[in-house]
């Protein structure tokens, strides 16, 4: 058992509540900032740990008709008991990214993506670890009506390969609700599950 709590331990250690912000059109001189949410089911070796709560902000603005800049952080925290013992994990990350529109449905991105993560086991120890990581990917989007969007991203680094499948709906001029469902695939690390989150564009 103590081999497997510090193996969960170290996994845990060199991974992070990680998701893509979600991919809002904008147009020169336009920017977005929001809040997000998302509540992954967490698997770690085919071991299941349950759900996270993790909590987020991003922002991007459009220098250009064809660039975009951004910046998103995430923090996750999660406690469980397993097999009586207490293990606690603390993970952020934060995405500095630019995405270069190919048309208006198709974007390249590219950026570093910091992960920062701690996990102590009761008893045990602890470890942490916080690195940065090249990320790319590429997004497309396409309109489902008047005031809904829907889109896809996908995001690789050397750690983890991260999908998003999302819909965009207009609830005022300036107000998005954004409803996603995330897949994050590490190693030996899984999240997935449903988020949401509140969009406003300037």
């Amino acid at each position: 058992m103590k081999k497997l709590i510090l193996t969960l331990v170290m996994c845990f250690a060199v991974s992070s509540i990680a998701m893509a912000a979600p991919m809002t059109d904008l147009q020169k001189g336009e920017s977005a900032a929001g809040y997000l949410y998302w509540n992954p089911k967490v698997d770690i070796d085919s071991y299941d740990i349950g759900n996270s709560n993790a909590n987020g902000f991003y922002a991007e603005t459009a220098l250009t008709d064809k660039v975009i800049v951004g910046i998103e952080t995430m923090k996750g925290d999660r406690t469980k008991n397993i097999s009586g013992t207490k293990v606690s994990i603390d993970t952020r990350f934060t995405d500095f990214t630019v995405q270069y529109k190919i048309d208006n449905n198709v974007r390249l991105i590219a950026g570093n993506r910091n992960y920062d993560t701690s996990a102590s086991v009761a008893g045990y120890g602890s470890a942490s670890e916080s690195t940065n990581k090249f990320i790319y990917g590429i997004g497309a989007s396409t309109p489902l009506g008047d005031k809904t969007t829907a889109y896809a991203t996908y995001l690789h680094d050397s750690y983890a390969d991260d999908w998003q499948i999302g819909v965009n709906q207009t609830l005022s001029k300036n107000v998005l609700l954004n409803v996603n469902y995330r897949y994050h695939d590490e190693d030996y690390v899984t999240l997935k599950g449903i988020g949401a989150g509140l969009i406003y564009k300037f």
